[in-house]
């Protein structure tokens, strides 16, 4: 089973800046979580950052980590 996370800060404009990594388990598969610290994040700051999450999880090969 692969888990990955994908981190990124807000202010991180290329795909670069978002990091893939090792995650932790989930308790069932086929399962994406998502938490987020938005103390100092609008909506479209936060959903800016998710759209650079998608680009490097397209532009990085299937499944990452692999």
């Amino acid at each position: 089973m692969f888990q990955f996370k994908t981190t990124g800060s807000f202010g991180g404009n290329d795909i670069e800046d978002i990091a893939i990594e090792a995650g932790d388990e989930e308790a069932q598969s086929d399962t994406i979580s998502i938490n987020m610290d938005i103390t100092n994040m609008g909506k479209a700051e936060a959903l800016h950052l998710l759209g650079k999450m998608v680009d490097r999880i397209h532009a990085a090969p299937w499944p990452p980590l692999a």
